[in-house]
């Protein structure tokens, strides 16, 4: 392994990317746009997510898409306890413990951001602001939300019986307006510009107002006995599972994406590279709008709660497709001017590459990296004149250049 020393001695030649026009070192990936050299769909990179370059875009994955912030290394321990999470709400309904299995349900996707969180900093210096701002004003509005609007389960989540338009139409529009309140207030906070700033605040938010307004209208199953029935009931567990499981994973991906097209929006850092009408903020909006009216009408019209259920599931997968198709596009949109950094390791493959916003060896977004781990290539950026004679406003020196750069290829 080469020694630091070593390292700043080496040279690297830049070269011209096919899809951006920019200088940039040598790599897999181009360290400006994001682009994959050699595959076929190269600037759109379908096949390498930009926040996890291992997997596919199109891809159902509730941590890598939620969680975005988390290394490779790290994303299995959140994933095993998610999938054993809902092994235990399943196991504590056939046990006929419907209360725990309730409160495990509510709480497993909500302990677990809230782990996640603390785990990658995203709210660096100011925690107590971040938290109160989302989960804080998300919970409190579930309440209100919950008690406002009556109880919200009798045999189903939204079947209040006051007709299609307020079961259907009204209580998820109220709803999924409740669920921003919390992000728009950290909208003008300078500290939080990047489109995962957005998405991380908006999920929080989302997790916070559905755990909330589960126990809050879930009152009188909570203070039931604590052994259920003399048999086992699926509606019951089905029940469980629809109203604190798949419809967190709803208001996170529907909330979720509209923060973070707000936040690309509101800070200007779109390059315009990558823009389609399906992707921008109006879209988001209508298409969030959208799920959730379409999901409280199939809740009320939809008599069999087992159908429900399978059809919540089916929407809560595609929407995470959704705003995995979302986030890409927003990473790779997120930018301003070309710069090239000193070297520092890349958090996801480890090697030791030039700064810049994407990894030239396995392309991950420099965005998408825990914020501690990359406030050392933060720095390195800003010295982005030292070796290489650029400027945050200039284009890189042609040629040969020498600023501690190392072959993608060559392990940190």
């Amino acid at each position: 392994m080469s020694q630091p020393a070593e390292l700043a001695a080496q040279e690297y030649t830049l070269e011209e990317c096919p899809h951006c026009g920019e200088l940039v070192p040598p790599g897999a990936f181009c360290g400006n746009c994001g682009a994959h050299f050699s595959d076929i769909g190269g600037k759109g990179r379908i096949h390498h997510y930009a926040a996890a370059p291992h997997e596919h875009v199109v891809h159902t994955a509730v941590i890598s898409t939620l969680f975005p912030h988390l290394a490779r290394h790290h994303a299995h321990i959140f994933r095993e306890t998610f999938v054993a999470g809902l092994g235990i709400v399943v196991l504590l309904g056939a046990l006929r413990l419907y209360t725990p299995a309730l409160l495990a349900a509510a709480l497993l996707l909500p302990v677990l951001y809230l782990v996640y969180l603390y785990e990658v900093e995203v709210y660096e210096s100011e925690p107590v602001v971040v938290l109160i701002a989302t989960f804080g004003v998300g919970a409190v509005l579930g309440v209100a939300f919950a008690l406002g609007f009556g109880h919200l389960v009798s045999g189903t989540f939204t079947s209040i019986n006051r007709g299609p338009l307020f079961s259907g139409v009204l209580m998820p529009v109220v709803g999924q307006v409740a669920m921003l309140v919390g992000p728009v207030l950290l909208l003008t906070r300078p500290r939080f510009r990047e489109v995962l700033d957005g998405l991380s605040f908006g999920v929080c938010s989302a997790l916070g107002f559905t755990v909330a307004s589960v126990i809050a209208g879930y009152w009188d199953v909570l203070t039931a006995p604590l052994v259920g029935a003399a048999s086992v009931s699926t509606d019951e567990i089905a029940n469980i599972i629809r109203a604190a499981i798949l419809a967190a994973l709803v208001n996170a991906a529907t909330t979720g994406t509209v923060c973070a097209s707000l936040w690309l929006t509101r800070y200007s850092r779109s390059r315009k590279w990558h823009t389609h009408v399906l992707l921008n903020l109006p879209a988001a909006v209508v298409i969030a709008l959208a799920c959730q009216v379409g999901l409280g009408l199939i809740s009320y019209f939809v008599s069999s709660l087992l159908l429900d259920v399978a059809l919540w599931a089916i929407a809560s997968a595609a929407l995470l497709v959704w705003v995995r198709i979302c986030i890409h596009n927003s990473l790779l949109e997120e930018g301003a001017e070309h710069n090239i950094g000193e070297p520092s390791a890349c958090p996801e493959c480890h090697r030791l590459v030039p700064s810049m916003y994407f990894c030239a060896a396995c392309g991950v977004a420099r965005s998408a990296a825990p914020k501690p781990g990359r406030r050392s290539a933060a720095e390195a950026a800003a010295l982005v004149g030292r070796g290489t004679g650029t400027g945050p406003d200039e284009p890189p020196t042609p040629g040969t250049v020498d600023n501690g750069g190392t072959s993608p290829e060559e392990p940190a």
